[in-house]
């Protein structure tokens, strides 16, 4: 069945569309989530806390004066899917079309990426295993998350880099920065790649670096208006820079060190010691995985690696498609447990049933069941964690291993 999309131009476009209309009807259709009320309620505060925040204010004033609703944002939130009404449908629908538009991004850029460098059934299989994925239904059309927009940048900055538009790809990378931070742990990789592999003049990789404290500026910026308390609480415990491995160590404020940190040092000097690759994308996926193994492994931040798993599976060929399948299945998984079944303040589930109430039906009896069972809490979530951080951790050392056999073959003498 799957070859038939691959191979005709029309099925594929048509199985296209249909997801995208799918997963539009969804975005209008979800009960509102936690983090699109929080983002709701910086819009309350300031319309200048970084990009995603002016981009919502700005939806959710046009919304007001387009439908002249008397609805409020926390009518909106707290109400079930099932309950809303016409101008709450369109307010759920136009606060994730941002994160829609992304994804449609990502899956035309890796559509092009891939056609280039490989064949056109190739190419299309890419967009399918990006489209289609259960995973990124859920993060990106159903919760909304903005980190989607910052993988847009980043994969269309590796587009770039593989035709040598080094400036456009570093423009990426720092409106990357600017709005999310993440991509900066890149810098290291990308460079080594510039200098070895693409033989970029110091000038260019100059430009690279500079446009990225840019965006680290930018960035700054706006964080640094949610005031010095809420900063160092940031800092300290919520960016995915510098969040420690609560889940494996525990440490007092005054000694906290990340873990992240130390794994990413040795990955770059790792990088630099054994990484000869001639795809970009063989550095930069190790760093996501090291990252997401030590540090922040909420399920969300998964998005930021997700398109270059992708690659991976079809561009590259190492065939990796059990443990990425094992890692879409113990992302969601420890997802659902996680998050409370995917729980929204309207007490509906994103997979829209309803887990909070009286006279709940028999499923929905089962499932809070489940999340609040003594078994599922004590044994179930550590083991759903722990196998998660092994099969990441797992993916990043094969791809290792890879480096380390195309240093063997360069090194062995010819006969």
């Amino acid at each position: 069945m799957l070859s038939v999309f691959l191979r005709d131009r029309t099925a594929f476009l048509l199985l296209m569309v249909g997801t995208a209309s799918f997963k539009l009807w969804l975005s209008g259709f979800a009960p509102a989530t936690d983090s699109l009320r929080e983002m709701l309620r910086f819009v309350g505060v300031s319309s200048s806390l970084g990009p995603w925040i002016a981009l919502d204010a700005l939806i959710y004033g046009l919304w007001r004066s387009v439908t002249l609703s008397n609805a409020t944002a926390a009518i909106w939130w707290a109400t079930p899917p099932t309950a809303m009404s016409s101008d709450l449908r369109l307010l759920s629908l136009l606060l994730r079309l941002p994160s829609f538009v992304f994804d449609v991004g990502i899956a035309i850029t890796l559509y092009l990426l891939v056609r280039e460098r490989a064949t056109t059934r190739q190419a299309r299989l890419v967009s399918l295993l990006w489209f289609l994925n259960p995973y990124g239904i859920l993060a990106i059309e159903m919760l909304g998350v903005p980190d989607v927009a910052v993988s847009f940048l980043t994969v269309l900055a590796v587009a770039f880099f593989h035709k040598k538009r080094i400036l456009l790809g570093s423009v990426c990378i720092a409106a990357g920065i600017g709005i999310k931070l993440y991509p900066i742990l890149l810098l290291p990789p990308i460079l080594f790649y510039c200098r070895r592999e693409l033989e970029i003049q110091r000038r260019s990789r100059l430009a690279l670096v500079c446009l990225s404290f840019l965006g680290l500026a930018g960035y700054l910026t706006w964080v640094f208006q949610l005031g010095s308390a809420l900063v160092i609480y940031v800092l300290t415990e919520y960016t995915p820079v510098t969040q420690p491995t609560g889940a494996l160590f525990e440490y007092i404020m005054a000694t906290r060190i990340s873990p992240a940190a130390v794994a990413l040092v040795l990955l770059y000097f790792v990088v630099w010691l054994l990484g000869r690759t001639h795809q970009i994308t063989d550095l930069i996926l190790p760093v996501f995985l090291v990252y997401l193994t030590f540090s922040n492994s909420y399920p969300q931040y998964y998005v930021w690696a997700m398109p270059f798993l992708m690659l991976d599976i079809v561009l590259l060929k190492r065939h990796h498609l059990s443990l990425l399948s094992a890692l879409v299945a113990l992302v969601l998984g420890s997802w659902f447990i996680s998050s409370k079944g995917f729980l929204t303040p309207s007490g509906y589930s994103l997979l829209l049933i309803p887990l909070q109430g009286s006279n709940l039906p028999w499923y929905s009896q089962a499932v809070r069941s489940f999340l609040e069972s003594s078994a599922t809490n004590s044994l179930l979530t550590p083991l759903l964690h722990a196998a998660l951080g092994a099969t990441t951790f797992i993916y990043a050392i094969e791809i290792i291993r890879f480096w380390f056999r195309q240093t063997t073959k360069e090194s062995e003498p010819f006969h």
